[in-house]
């Protein structure tokens, strides 16, 4: 999901995982088993086929965790879909034979899972050891197969400090794009919620030095799930989801536009955010994250630059739900 338009599908592949972060927004460390039907993913795969979607976006849990994984691969590729992206924790991809069959499948994106600057934090996140080590392995088999990674570090207070040498450490590992996202305070993340989630207003000086870093470095970097007033100076890095759009399959559901989706179910608003320069481009606050901080700390943008000029933001998308239905009903 980056800033050059994207129409695609995207599947939650699998509720289970070899990880069990702390944070984890599926709640996979408390699945006793896979509510996930091979036969509805082939079902959605093959009805959409000749619907111009670009790529296959793969998620879970960890999709590679699926017996059938590189069967699900085979499959996408005999469809017709010309690329597929791949959100991984990586793991498996430090063997590398793996990870050369999963690129001869039509992987060519993946999307790396990196929450620390090193496997005492790392591993510590995701409560599972090697972790960190097997990531970066993975990482480096998928560069020498020639594909592209994008990193995605998601901030929680056990590495909150840690942003800054988190991204100087994927640069120098060889991601082509760098991700950090606010963390959706949802199923692990919800119960551990005092545990693992920082306010906005703790994140800011190291997310900026994070971001600072990056384009020092002449890196790509986006920010994701941020409300725009949480970052003063900084809005510009936010993924554009005006060129997104992403069809879902989650479980048994299908989302037809997931951001738009997320906008009306997950996140909310207050009254003075219709003032904010952001307005329209801002999906606003996770609910959660209301029910446990509040609404102090968020303030509306004024809507004009400091050089007196209007804001016109070329990110302006549609936000919340199509008004003729429910879409989280």
């Amino acid at each position: 999901m980056g800033r050059d338009g994207m129409k695609a599908l995207s599947i939650h592949l699998t509720d289970m995982c070899n990880n069990r972060c702390i944070f984890c927004v599926v709640d996979a460390p408390s699945q006793r088993g896979d509510s996930v039907r091979r036969d509805l993913i082939e079902h959605f795969l093959f009805e959409n086929r000749e619907a111009g979607y670009e790529a296959v976006n793969l998620h879970g849990g960890e999709p590679t965790m699926r017996p059938d994984f590189l069967d699900i691969l085979s499959r996408i590729q005999q469809l017709g879909y010309p690329t597929i992206f791949l959100q991984t924790n990586a793991r498996r991809l430090s063997n590398f034979e793996f990870a050369r069959q999963v690129v001869d499948r039509g992987v060519s994106l993946f999307i790396v899972s990196m929450h620390g600057k090193d496997a005492a934090v790392q591993d510590a996140i995701s409560q599972s050891p090697k972790s960190f080590d097997q990531a970066v392995a993975g990482i480096r088999n998928v560069k020498k197969l020639g594909q592209k990674v994008r990193t995605n570090t998601v901030v929680c207070k056990q590495n909150l400090e840690s942003l800054p040498d988190i991204v100087s450490f994927v640069i120098n590992l060889g991601a082509d794009h760098v991700n950090i996202s606010a963390m959706h305070p949802a199923g692990m993340a919800y119960k551990n919620f005092a545990h693992v989630t920082p306010a906005y207003t703790e994140i800011k000086p190291y997310l900026f030095e994070a971001v600072d870093r990056a384009v020092a470095a002449g890196q790509v970097i986006t920010l994701e799930g941020f409300p725009y007033c949480t970052i003063p100076g900084y809005e510009t890095y936010m993924i554009d989801w005006s060129t997104q759009r992403y069809k879902m399959l989650f479980r048994t559901f299908i989302m037809d536009d997931y951001e738009s989706y997320m906008d009306a179910c997950a996140r909310t608003k207050q009254a003075k955010c219709s003032a904010c320069a952001y307005s329209k481009v801002c999906g606003g606050v996770y609910k959660e994250y209301i029910q446990f901080i509040g609404w102090d700390e968020f303030h509306p943008v004024t809507p004009v630059h400091a050089d007196g000029e209007e804001l016109t933001s070329n990110q302006v998308r549609r936000t919340g739900a199509d008004e003729t239905h429910n879409p989280c009903g």
